[in-house]
C-alpha cells in the first residue's frame, strides 16, 4: 500500500526563538514545535521530566475506599487475590503488586484466566475457584471494568472485589465493587488517562505503601507492561517510561535479567525497542499459545538459575508463536484478496476455524497497518467466534463495538485495539 506523508510546515522564527530560550539546536525546537510544545515551560516538562512531575495518585476515583479496604485485609491477614490479564500489561501488573502487596505482610495470591479456556478477563468458573480457595479480597489488574456478574457473584458469595483497570467502560456503567480505580470512568477527576494497566497498579500501589521508593523499585515493570501494551508514549506514560528503562537497564529481578539474557540483548542501557520487539513478545508468547503462568512464575522468581530456564521455555514458546503467526498472516491476506473489495469495504473482518485464537491480535495489528483499515480477526469454535480488532488513527475501535454491542456476547477494548 503506497504511505500519504504528512510534512508539518517549518516556522522558523519560533524555531529559532524557542532554540534561543532553551539554548537547544533549531532542529530540536522545530521537532519540539510539531509536537505542540511552544512554550519554555511545557518544553522543559517534556526534556527534563521528573517522576515528581507525575500527578498524584489520590486524584482517581475511588483510590481512598481501595487504598483502606487493601491495608484493612493485610492487617486482618485475610485471603488476597490478584486477578490479571494473560498480556504483558496484566502480567506486569499482577508481579508489581504482588511484590509491594507482599512487602506489607500480606497474604497474597495470584490468578491469570487460560486464554483458550477462560478467554479474557473475569469469569465464573474461576470466581467459583475463588470462593473454593476462601479468597476474601480480589484485585483486578488490567481488566475486570465490564465485569459484572462476576462482580456480583464475588459478592454474593461475601468476597470484595477491587476493580483497576484502564479500558473504557461501556455506557459509563462500572461493575458493584469496593472500589473502581479506572482514569476512564465517570467523575474520575484524574487528568492523564492514557495509563495502561500496569501504570494504573503502580498508581495504586504507591497509594498504600507509605515508601515511595519501594515501589520505584517496580518502575522496571511499569516500563515493560507500558511499551508492550502499545500505550502512548506521552504525558505521564512518557515520565514512568523513561526513568522505568533506567531501572530495567540496571533490574535487581533475577526474572528479568534472565530474559534480557536469553533475548541476546548485550547493552548495557536498554530502549523501547529492546522492550517492543525483544523482552514483551518472549513473555506474551506464553499468554498466546496456552497458560501465561510460566511467564508471572519468571517474573516473580527469586532464583537466577530457575528463571534461566523459565525464560528458556518462553523463547520456544516464542518461537511457536511466530510460525504459528506466519501461517495465519499467509491465510489472512489470501481471504482479503478473495473476499475484499476495497472499493466497497471500509474495514477488513475475516474468520476461520483454524486460527490460533492466541495469534489473530498481532496478524489484525499487521493487516491493519498493510492494508490501513479497521480490522478484526475472528477464530470460530463450535458456532462461538472470538475475535481481536486492531484500529488505525481516527477510528476509535471501542466506540465502534459499543454501537453494536447487541451483535455481540461480550467484547472490551480502547480506541486502538479490541
Amino acid at each position: 500500500m503506497i504511505k500519504r506523508w504528512n510534512i508539518f510546515s517549518s516556522n522558523k522564527n519560533k524555531a529559532l526563538a524557542l532554540s534561543a530560550e532553551l539554548k537547544v539546536s533549531p532542529v530540536l525546537a522545530q521537532l519540539l514545535l510539531n509536537r505542540n510544545i511552544a512554550t519554555v515551560s511545557e518544553a522543559g516538562l517534556f526534556l527534563r521530566a521528573k517522576l515528581e512531575d507525575c500527578h498524584e495518585s489520590s486524584m482517581l476515583k475511588d483510590m481512598d475506599k481501595a487504598r483502606e479496604r487493601i491495608r484493612q485485609a493485610v492487617a486482618r491477614r485475610e485471603k488476597i487475590f490478584i486477578y490479571g490479564d494473560y498480556d504483558v500489561d496484566g502480567l506486569t501488573s499482577c508481579a508489581l503488586l504482588f511484590y509491594v502487596l507482599e512487602s506489607m505482610g500480606a497474604d497474597v495470591h495470584t490468578y491469570i484466566p487460560h486464554r483458550i479456556e477462560e478467554g479474557y478477563g473475569m469469569n465464573k468458573g474461576a470466581c467459583e475457584k475463588l470462593k473454593e480457595k476462601k479468597a476474601s479480597l480480589v484485585i483486578t489488574v488490567d481488566c475486570g471494568i465490564g465485569s459484572f456478574e462476576e462482580v456480583g457473584y464475588l459478592k454474593a458469595c461475601g468476597i470484595d472485589t477491587i476493580v483497576t483497570d484502564h479500558h473504557r467502560p461501556a455506557d459509563d456503567k462500572v461493575p458493584d465493587a469496593v472500589a473502581v480505580i479506572n482514569p476512564w470512568q465517570k467523575d474520575c477527576r484524574y487528568p492523564y488517562k492514557e495509563l495502561a494497566g500496569v501504570g494504573i497498579a503502580y498508581k495504586l500501589a504507591e497509594n498504600i505503601l507509605a515508601d515511595k521508593t519501594e515501589v520505584r523499585k517496580h518502575l522496571d515493570l511499569v516500563a515493560l507492561g507500558t511499551i508492550s501494551d502499545v500505550a502512548p508514549l506521552s504525558g505521564e506514560n512518557r515520565i514512568l517510561v523513561k526513568y522505568g528503562l533506567e531501572a530495567l537497564s540496571q533490574t535487581g529481578k533475577p526474572g528479568l535479567k534472565a530474559l534480557i539474557k536469553v533475548a541476546g540483548i548485550r547493552t548495557k542501557s536498554l530502549s523501547s525497542m529492546h522492550v517492543g520487539f525483544m523482552l514483551g513478545p518472549r513473555i506474551n508468547a506464553s499468554g498466546r499459545m496456552g497458560s501465561a503462568k510460566k511467564a508471572l512464575q519468571l517474573l516473580l522468581s527469586g532464583d537466577y538459575e530457575e528463571a534461566l530456564s523459565l525464560a528458556e521455555g518462553l523463547d520456544d514458546n516464542n518461537r511457536k508463536r511466530q510460525r504459528e503467526e506466519e501461517k495465519t498472516l499467509r491465510d489472512a491476506l489470501s481471504k482479503v484478496e478473495q473476499e475484499i473489495n476495497f472499493k466497497h469495504y471500509r474495514s477488513v473482518v475475516l474468520h476461520s476455524d483454524q486460527w490460533h485464537p492466541g495469534v489473530i491480535g498481532i496478524v489484525a495489528s499487521r493487516i491493519a497497518e498493510r492494508f490501513y483499515r479497521p480490522t478484526f480477526l475472528i477464530s470460530t469454535k463450535e458456532g462461538i467466534g472470538k475475535g481481536s480488532g486492531r484500529s488505525i488513527r481516527n477510528f476509535p475501535l471501542f466506540e465502534s463495538l459499543v454501537k453494536c454491542n447487541h451483535l455481540l456476547e461480550e467484547f472490551g477494548g480502547h480506541e486502538k485495539a479490541a
